[in-house]
């Protein structure tokens, strides 16, 4: 009797931290980011991006690092991208993503082991790796790194608003005192030839202010019940700052009635 044929599991990279905390972009960074500006411009797509005066700044007037970049609401393949590319080369990005996609095929896993800075989260969610995922997350502020993720979780939510927030980003920038800045997109629901994306960076958030903590108090104990309610606390005010704005950058991001939408297949070119 033959026996069902099972069928392997899908290749994954590793949790944690790839590549090393640094702010200063190497030289495949700088080469990738390069040839995705040379296909959006191919492919006609017009990146406009407001609020740039928002980004965080340094001593000496230049863009500076360690604060958590939150992308929303998150549509298609195309969201991390437009950050990457419209926002300064340095510091550079980290990114947390799905470790399946990330390790798909031969060539993402050769261009991301090489590119770095990139954290993994794997399919299981074994809680034995979630503390890697905040250690690699510390790894890379620390580093002066921008941590970017798209927070949003559960199924997809109608245009024009966000889904439930995940938890991660309050543990990360409450444990990091780190700030948030949101990334409000509008234009990736759908992509075609020509298409206008717009991305709206809004003021930095400060996490002991969304969590409703005292700043001369000690951070609430790692785990602890004080934590999670500060989590909560800063999940629903984040929520209740963007929304209006996600709402209002997609009616922004529109295309005119009867506009032509030539190459709609881009928007699930790689799923």
């Amino acid at each position: 009797m033959n026996r069902p044929r099972q069928t392997p599991p899908e290749p994954e990279l590793a949790p944690g931290l790839h590549g090393r905390a640094r702010a200063v972009p190497g030289i495949t960074y700088r080469l990738l980011r390069l040839c995705w500006r040379l296909a959006a411009s191919a492919l006609r797509l017009r990146l406009v991006v407001e609020g740039r005066e928002h980004l965080p700044l340094g001593p000496d007037g230049r863009p500076a690092g360690r604060w958590i970049a939150a992308v929303m609401p998150h549509r298609t393949w195309v969201d991390p991208f437009i950050p990457w590319i419209a926002l300064p080369g340095r510091p550079r990005l980290a990114f947390f993503g799905d470790a399946r996609t990330m390790a798909r095929s031969p060539l993402r896993r050769f261009v991301l082991d090489r590119l770095g800075g990139v954290i993994p989260i794997p399919a299981s969610h074994d809680p034995a790796t979630v503390a890697l995922h905040f250690e690699a997350a510390r790894a890379a502020l620390d580093g002066g790194m921008v941590f970017c993720l798209m927070p949003e979780t559960g199924p997809a939510s109608d245009l024009g608003q966000i889904r439930r927030l995940g938890s991660g980003i309050g543990y990360i920038a409450i444990r990091n005192r780190a700030a948030i800045v949101p990334l409000v997109l509008g234009g990736n629901d759908e992509l075609y030839l020509g298409r206008t994306i717009l991305m709206r960076v809004l003021p930095p958030l400060d996490a002991g202010v969304l969590a409703g903590l005292d700043p001369a108090s000690p951070l609430p104990e790692a785990g602890s019940q004080a934590e999670r309610e500060a989590v909560h606390r800063l999940l629903a005010a984040l929520a209740d700052r963007v929304a209006p704005e996600v709402a209002e950058v997609h009616r922004r991001s529109e295309p005119p009635a009867g506009s032509r939408r030539r190459g709609r297949f881009l928007t699930t070119l790689f799923r």
